[in-house]
């Protein structure tokens, strides 16, 4: 698939909702002091508001050494 790093283009219009999507289910959760359930590798697993935060931040930082190469 091929991206585009235009700020207007579509896809990057769906990375920054679907980033800010999550934050704002990392602060809900923190807020609520619950866990944040996700699927991975076929498993349910619970993560902590800060494990979630870490492992957003991770895999943004992925992303973005995968786009500048």
């Amino acid at each position: 698939m091929t991206r585009s790093n235009a700020p207007d283009s579509l896809i990057a219009k769906a990375d920054l909702a679907f980033e800010a999507a999550c934050r704002k289910v990392i602060d809900r959760a923190r807020q609520s002091n619950t866990e944040i359930v996700i699927w991975r590798d076929g498993e349910i697993v619970e993560l902590s508001p800060e494990e979630a935060t870490t492992e957003l931040e991770a895999n943004l930082a992925k992303r973005e050494s995968e786009t500048t190469r």
